[in-house]
């Protein structure tokens, strides 16, 4: 599964949420997913704050919803 994920990664910046319906799993497991390749080093979690939208990796298609809804954003470490 972790193999998955980091060709989903490969793609650019992935949220739980996308990541959860890619591969078919809940949530809570997308983030226990997240936490392990971010303790192995291969993912960040990018800050969202209200200030930073025009820096975000997904600004072309949230509209600012990241902050509103608290979406956690993860961005690969590695080089594609």
């Amino acid at each position: 599964m972790l193999e998955k994920a980091l060709e989903l990664m490969k793609k650019g910046s992935v949220s739980i949420e996308e990541l959860a319906q890619e591969l078919g799993i809940t949530r809570e497991e997308a983030e226990g997913i997240m936490k392990i390749l971010e303790s192995m080093g291969y993912v960040k979690e990018y800050e969202v704050e209200e200030s930073t939208c025009e820096k975000c990796p997904l600004r072309k298609v949230c509209g600012g919803k990241c902050v509103r809804s608290g979406v956690k954003v993860f961005i690969p470490t590695f080089q594609i």
